[in-house]
């Protein structure tokens, strides 16, 4: 089986084994309690998972207290591929996108995107075209997802988005 990791656990919460999760990806649903969690890859049955104020908070079954809730300190929380790829219909792993050739609707080559950077807002898409470097934000108005989950861009124009040139 295939894994995605979605967070990490960093500490006990009160005193019951409630653990608080950072996630490491922006999709609240993964715990909304309808998904396997894993920790460490290990099948983790739990009793309760919420999404609060940009955490997790999650009551496994195997944590029965605070001392427990203390030795899985920094470990990953995962999910099965099958179940990311159910709730990230819109949404890419960076490993994905990485190195991806992007077309424009008329199948013709725009560019290649390098990698991706988050200044706090947008995730900003770093494409080469031409020997050229652009920041460009991941928004509907430039790229479109295709139904096999692949990226074509609707808005080629990256005037004014060049940030270095090789």
């Amino acid at each position: 089986m295939e894994f995605v990791c979605v967070g990490k656990i960093i500490k006990p919460q009160g005193i019951k084994g409630e653990v608080k999760i950072l996630p490491s990806i922006d999709i609240p649903a993964i715990f909304n309690g309808k998904h396997q969690l894993y920790i460490e890859k290990r099948p983790s049955p739990f009793k309760h998972a919420t999404h609060r104020l940009g955490y997790a908070y999650v009551m496994f079954e195997e944590i029965t207290d605070r001392n427990v809730a203390e030795k899985y300190r920094n470990k990953k929380i995962f999910i099965s591929r099958e179940d990311f790829d159910k709730l990230a219909v819109d949404d890419f792993l960076i490993d994905e996108i990485v190195g991806t050739l992007l077309y424009d609707e008329n199948n013709e080559l725009v560019g290649q995107i390098m990698g991706v950077d988050n200044y706090g807002f947008d995730d900003i898409i770093i494409v080469k075209e031409d020997g050229h470097i652009y920041e460009v934000p991941f928004k509907k108005a430039i790229f479109k997802v295709q139904a096999d989950r692949s990226l074509i861009v609707i808005r080629a124009e990256f005037n004014g988005a060049k940030v270095s040139q090789d």
